[in-house]
């Protein structure tokens, strides 16, 4: 299979030898297993039916028999049917070889040019009529029958001789006399007196069709493992599906392909044989220091040892290295299967001792503690276990899964008795913790609540960060009440001066926990900070997460006191230091984004995602991604924000935190909410309707952040009341109190926002006094922005547009200040249109230039759709944005299809938003909405 080509040529050089009557040289060469013999028998027995063949092989047990492989020829292949006769043939090879002394006895060349001369002379006659004459294996060939083939090549035999030489051009015990056919043998068409044909395994498609039973996941399998070389193909056994050839342990190669290899190793001397036999047990690239380790032979012994082997082809160098590795795996697997099963086992432990001793990586080590846990008499389970544990400990950061793996099965191998309880119990708490970190939150919990329990009370605290460890599982999972529970019964209970080993995290656990149910402790104890044992990074988490309960609570100059010094210590750490305290960063990060630094905000957050993606730790990754959101869409990047809470809703799902996926929604539908796509819309309230229902708990932050997400969305889809129900709601009452004190000026704009879509300019008045009040308090210009954004709304509102001109441009500057550009694009709009109303057009064409300027960088439609909305009545302001739009193409006389058609949207949806906008405009047909929108509408359409 696969030969056809090859095949054409060994026709085409029989056709040259019979055409031009003179000798012709074929070389057919390869890797072992490529099908050399199989393919020349299958030659002759296609191509060269016609004119005598005669087929000669070398064996490694008939190296010292000379001119074997030509004996051989004559003796056992088919005898020419005209010329000499097989027998006399035989006898007069057997009379040469004879007349040939052995080297050492040998007085001159001549006599051995005679002899060779005599051969040639014997060789025309047999093929004077033709004659193809094969020889194989000659790798393995006497020096004798190498030296005839030199002497045919230098005087080539007068006759039609096809001479095709088949060996392994790697394993030849002296270079053949002769190199790669010359190119110039072809010009001008001229025949060619040498030609090489080299065979190459076979593609993927060939082995499938050499294979049709077999599946593909198995044919792709299978093709790895060989490279589509057809012997070692045949060497392994045809199985189920289920089988998986890749895994070299525990495959069985056939008995007969195991004997076929064995002929290349079988003569070896024993020093050798240990070696090759221990290269099979190291598997992974080796080095002779390894193979004297665990062939127990000395060191340069087995440096020799290794070069003879490599001069056999056996095994081979890896370039660049001073190592060693097999030829092919499959040789591997033979040599391993054709050793003593005791010996595999000591050799294996011997291996594991001199790879641990010299350092080697720590998949090579723990590679040989699975192979000894897995053999039944457990002799080596300690030493296993310690070699997992290191190296899964090593691995943690780049392979999290693979650490996992070895730390289940060092667990696996610790059996539940009561000999090694604490050595089982280490395991489960790193297995608990970097299952934790890959995200597999159930699976650390419940190691967790088995073996907390088991730990005593310590100097070093051990017990402690356990436990912190749990309560911090359970905070992600959204079980804030029992994570503040267990920190604070531990915290409690910890010995008299070692209040600083674990105390920092616990005490953190508490506050982080506190803060997202609610009930923010800002009481946190003082006394941890001043401890000299806690490690710098623990001390930054504590101090981050208390400048964010100050925050939340409104006491800015605590705040900013402790996030200072927080941030002074992260910025000091390296990262090796912060890598392992995502959460400190995560606070870190939204302190700076509520107290209005959003440019430190997003240094800390890229840090830390740049960290955790680095060490694949999901636990870390969704809490990161939801903090940069908020900071993009806080800074108008709506798109980056829609993208990263999309992630971050990808990672809780993975993770199993409903609660962080409350957040992820929640974020997603606000900044898709303020994009104000022609789907948006519906998008949004969607995405928000998912977010509190998964977060019904108002009390909690997840739930409060879900129901403002989903108030912001139903405004701005054109249902106010349902807006200002669910801002009520989540505040606790009409001060808001429950809510964020450093946002509530935003959340009373949303209010007056809601009161003015309703037209009840005086509880929009009423909303806007309580956000001066608020902002008054909280001292922030962003939040101090919102206010005056409001206040000026509804002064546009009641038709007073010259008062609301200065309002709503100081709400634009305010905004610069606080790095809000959506907002300040939203105000400079309201400063347009209220510009506009006052006649004053050069303020009103700056302003409208600048917020479209910055709406396309923020990448929202609500700019140009508030734009385009007159300063008219009340049921003007009943209509969102998005109606108004339509509203005013219906008016024009397009039909629903030329409208959806524009807005790509279906016609459906359009005739969905004329019966809203009939019903707010107190209107009953097109033709009224076409008179009514005339007299508010102004503008050119």
């Amino acid at each position: 299979m696969g030969r056809q080509e090859q095949l054409a040529r060994i026709r085409r050089a029989q056709a040259t030898v019979l055409g031009r009557g003179r000798q012709m040289l074929c070389e057919v060469v390869g890797e072992p297993g490529t099908g050399k013999t199989r393919f020349v028998h299958e030659a002759v027995r296609r191509c060269v039916p016609t004119i005598p063949w005669a087929v000669g092989t070398c064996s490694p047990d008939e190296r010292g028999v000379p001119f074997h492989v030509f004996r051989h020829a004559f003796t056992a292949g088919q005898a020419p049917p005209r010329g000499l006769r097989a027998r006399s043939t035989g006898e007069t090879w057997a009379q040469s070889a004879a007349e040939v002394p052995p080297a050492p006895a040998r007085a001159s060349d001549a006599r051995r040019f005679r002899t060779y001369q005599l051969a040639r002379r014997l060789i025309g006659l047999a093929a004077r009529d033709g004659l193809v004459l094969v020889l194989d294996d000659l790798h393995w060939a006497d020096a004798s029958s190498t030296g005839l083939i030199a002497h045919l090549l230098r005087y080539p035999v007068p006759a039609p001789l096809l001479l095709v030489l088949v060996y392994r051009p790697r394993q030849m015990a002296t270079p053949m006399p002769f190199g790669p056919p010359d190119h110039r043998d072809h010009v001008d068409g001229a025949a060619t007196t040498h030609e090489r044909i080299e065979l190459h395994p076979l593609s993927r498609a060939e082995v499938a069709l050499l294979h049709p039973r077999v599946g593909p996941p198995e044919v792709r399998a299978r093709y790895d493992l060989t490279g589509g070389n057809p012997g070692y193909l045949a060497a392994l056994p045809i199985e189920s599906a289920d089988t998986d050839p890749t895994r070299t342990v525990g495959v069985r190669l056939s008995d007969a392909a195991v004997a076929a290899l064995r002929r290349e190793w079988s003569g070896l001397p024993a020093v050798d044989l240990a070696c090759l036999r221990a290269g099979a047990i190291v598997d992974a690239p080796f080095g002779t220091d390894v193979l004297a380790e665990v062939a127990q032979v000395p060191a340069s012994l087995a440096v020799e040892a290794g070069w003879r082997l490599a001069r056999l082809d056996l095994i081979r160098r890896v370039p660049g290295t001073g190592r060693f590795a097999f030829r092919h795996p499959v040789l591997r697997m033979a040599v391993a299967q054709d050793t003593d099963p005791a010996w595999q086992s000591e050799a294996c432990a011997r291996a594991l001792t001199a790879l641990v001793e010299l350092g080697a990586p720590p998949a090579d080590r723990a590679r040989y503690a699975e192979r000894l846990l897995a053999l039944p008499n457990g002799r080596w389970v300690d030493r296993c276990v310690n070699v997992l544990c290191r190296a899964a400990q090593e691995v943690r950061r780049e392979t999290p899964d693979v650490a996992i793996r070895w730390l289940r099965l060092a667990l696996r191998a610790l059996r539940p008795t009561a000999g090694p309880t604490q050595r089982r119990r280490d395991v489960s708490l790193a297995l608990a913790q970097i299952t934790g970190e890959a995200g597999n939150l159930a699976e650390s919990r419940a190691l967790l609540q088995e073996i907390v329990p088991l730990f005593p009370a310590d100097q070093e605290g051990r017990r402690a960060q356990a436990v912190a460890l749990w309560a911090r599982v359970e905070r992600l999972l959204g079980n804030y009440a029992e994570a503040a529970a267990i920190s604070r019964r531990e915290l409690a209970a910890l010995p008299a001066g070692t209040a600083f080993v674990g105390g920092y995290r616990l005490a953190t656990e508490i506050g982080a926990a506190g803060i997202l149910s609610g009930r923010p402790t800002v009481g946190l104890p003082d006394g941890l900070s001043g401890e000299p044992g806690g490690s710098g990074a623990d001390r930054a988490g504590l101090l981050a997460v208390r400048s964010l309960a100050a925050a939340h609570d409104g006491a800015l100059d605590d705040a900013r006191g402790l996030l200072d010094d927080g941030a002074r210590i992260v910025d000091s750490l390296p990262d090796r230091d912060v890598r392992d305290h995502p959460d400190c960063l995560t606070a870190l990060g939204l302190t700076e984004l509520y107290l209005e630094r959003q440019a430190d905000a997003a240094r800390h957050l890229d840090r830390g995602l740049t960290l955790v993606r680095a060490a694949h730790r999901d636990d870390g990754l969704c809490q990161l991604l939801l903090g940069r959101s908020q900071v993009a869409y806080h800074c108008g990047e709506l798109n980056t924000a829609i993208a990263l809470a999309t992630e971050a809703g990808i990672v809780a799902r993975r993770i199993g935190s409903h609660h962080l996926l409350s957040f992820a929604l929640a974020f997603e539908a606000e900044a898709t909410a303020w994009r104000g796509g022609l789907r948006d819309d519906d998008r949004a309230v969607a995405l928000a309707r998912s977010a509190a229902g998964i977060a019904t708990d108002l009390a909690t932050w997840c739930g409060r952040t879900a129901a403002m997400a989903l108030a912001s969305a139903a405004l701005l889809a054109g249902d106010p009341a349902t807006c200002a129900d669910l801002v009520r709601s989540a505040g606790g009452n009409s001060r808001l109190s429950r809510l964020q004190s450093t946002l509530r000026p935003r959340w009373f704009e949303l209010l007056c926002a809601a009161a003015l879509a309703a037209g009840d300019t005086d509880d929009a008045e009423r909303q806007a006094r309580l956000a001066m009040a608020e902002a008054d308090q909280v001292g922030l210009p962003g939040q101090r922005g919102f206010a005056e954004s409001a206040y000026g709304e509804v002064l546009l509102a009641r038709g007073e547009a010259s008062v609301a001109v200065p309002h709503l441009e100081t709400a634009a500057d305010l905004f610069r200040s606080g790095g809000m550009v959506l907002r300040r694009s939203l105000a400079l709009a309201s400063l347009a249109r209220a510009a506009e109303a006052a006649d004053q057009t050069g303020v009103a064409a700056r302003a409208r230039r600048r917020a479209l300027e910055l709406a396309g960088w923020c990448g929202t439609e609500r700019v140009a759709l508030r734009l385009a909305r007159p300063v008219g009545p009340r049921e003007v302001a009943a209509l969102t944005d998005r109606e108004w739009h339509i509203a005013r193409l219906a008016a024009t006389g397009a039909t629903s299809r030329l409208i959806g058609r524009q807005l790509n949207i279906s016609p459906r949806t359009v005739e969905a938003h004329l019966t809203r906008i009939y019903r707010k405009a107190g209107v009953a047909s097109r033709s009224a909405l076409v008179a009514w929108v005339a007299r508010l509408d102004d503008t050119d359409r």
